[in-house]
């Protein structure tokens, strides 16, 4: 087929913004988005032609094709989360992102995030040695996302105005730091798979800042 497919599973806590995520991608309006909590696995998809297309010549077949993102979302609290070995072992996805919240407490989703690393181990296998095994073999893509970072913005900005500048970013990466050790143990368990971070709003977010995320999995996915 000319078009492509990105499948992610997307995880991180209960709020940390999945769902409003995966609703910013499918083009639902910032101001129709609700708080909602997911209780079952919810399939998403949308076609988009990403932003990158219009750099390509007009000879090659990335200035005119589409890619199809397939979302996978998952319920974030903890008594739900043996879903996510089940979305794991029954979606076959190219990756995983896994959100953030600078606003919740960061053991708790450090739990979460090792949560994430413990399920997607069973997906592979359910006895510890075999997974472990596979892992070494599994070529995925985990990227984490650093959600909601419009809460960096001074108070009297609108944050209907956000950007991702310097003194954000730093402040995210600072707050992103903070998981380094659960990251580099997946880094360690799955070394031919790749890795990647984002900083973002999910709600506040120019479009291009999600097109750029979907960007980064392309290129890992399909090397163009």
């Amino acid at each position: 087929m000319f078009d492509r497919d990105i499948r992610v599973t997307v995880l991180g806590n209960t709020g940390v913004g999945k769902t409003t995520l995966i609703d910013r991608m499918t083009g639902t309006d910032v101001h129709k988005i609700t708080s909602k909590k997911t209780l079952e696995i919810n399939i998403e998809e949308k076609k988009i032609k990403l932003s990158s297309s219009q750099s390509h010549p007009w000879y090659s077949p990335e200035k005119y094709r589409s890619y199809r993102i397939i979302a996978i979302d998952n319920p974030g609290d903890y008594k739900l989360r043996r879903k996510w070995r089940e979305a794991m072992r029954k979606f076959k996805t190219d990756g995983m992102l896994f959100l953030l919240d600078p606003e919740q407490s960061i053991e708790v989703q450090r739990v979460a995030m090792e949560d994430s690393y413990n399920y997607f181990l069973d997906s592979l296998d359910l006895r510890p040695e075999k997974a472990d095994q596979k892992a070494r073999d599994t070529k995925y893509i985990f990227h984490f996302v650093v959600n909601k970072c419009d809460i960096f913005l001074p108070a009297d900005i609108d944050k209907k105005s956000f950007r991702m500048g310097p003194v954000i970013k730093e402040q995210a990466v600072d707050f992103l730091s903070r998981f380094a050790p659960t990251m580099d143990e997946f880094k360690a368990t799955f070394p031919l798979s790749k890795f990647g971070l984002s900083y973002l709003s999910a709600i506040y977010s120019p479009y291009k800042a999600l097109d750029k995320l979907f960007e980064i999995l392309k290129v890992f996915i399909y090397q163009t």
